[in-house]
């Protein structure tokens, strides 16, 4: 069966074989610097949530969304039609490899697929969890291959492969501008790490964020960061 997931200037379709809103996406969406993006790449874009959020805070950008799921891309198509936002939004059924642009990025957003499975268990689970199609290594080169000469990418992944993440990109001449580790609750265990990444090398000090002050009551600044989104 399908729900809706309501924000306050769209709204999400969602279906159980397609990943479902979730705070890593909202989250990606909003820390994204977007200031300068004209051209935006969603790669794996699921429901289409972080296309929407990209074009509520950047009216003026030109989003392509991809997805290589069939289920994923007539949902992520639908949504845009429905949405304030369709005139900026083109959503292409693709997979990275096979994905050709006559143009580079500005911005590159991606939430990846977060562990390495079996196809056992991808019989079991919505293919956006996890590394089967699309893995770190791939995701960072093909995503330079597209990216503008002074554009960025924005990726958010659990807290264990920031290293591994980092380490790759470095090989791939790409470099942090930004690295902010997210608690889900103050002085909890840093759950998430959000990357942003250029061509420029420079030295970066981590940040750290959380999102509760307590459970289920939520900290100043992440209520500051979605207030423009949650309902």
């Amino acid at each position: 069966m399908n729900d809706v997931f309501k924000f306050k200037k769209f709204s999400v379709k969602q279906s159980p074989n397609v990943f479902k809103v979730g705070t890593d996406g909202v989250l990606l969406g909003c820390l994204a610097n977007l200031s300068q993006a004209r051209f935006i790449l969603d790669i794996g874009t699921g429901t289409g949530l972080l296309s929407f959020i990209c074009a509520q805070r950047n009216t003026l950008a030109q989003i392509t969304a991809i997805d290589s799921e069939t289920e994923a891309f007539n949902l992520a198509r639908e949504n845009s039609e429905n949405s304030p936002f369709s005139s900026n939004i083109c959503v292409i059924h693709s997979d990275l490899h096979h994905f050709i642009s006559d143009k580079k990025f500005d911005y590159i957003i991606c939430n990846p697929p977060y562990f390495k499975a079996s196809e056992q268990e991808h019989l079991k689970h919505p293919v956006a969890r996890y590394q089967l199609k699309l893995n770190y290594s791939s995701l960072i080169k093909r995503s330079k291959s597209l990216l503008s000469e002074n554009g960025r990418i924005g990726y958010i992944l659990p807290f264990e492969s920031e290293q591994e993440l980092l380490s790759l990109s470095e090989c791939s001449d790409l470099f942090p501008e930004r690295i902010l580790r997210i608690r889900g609750i103050k002085n909890g265990r840093i759950r998430r790490t959000f990357l942003e990444l250029s061509h420029k090398k420079q030295d970066v000090l981590p940040e750290e964020f959380y999102l509760e002050e307590r459970p289920r009551i939520r900290s100043e600044r992440y209520k500051n960061l979605t207030s423009e989104f949650y309902l």
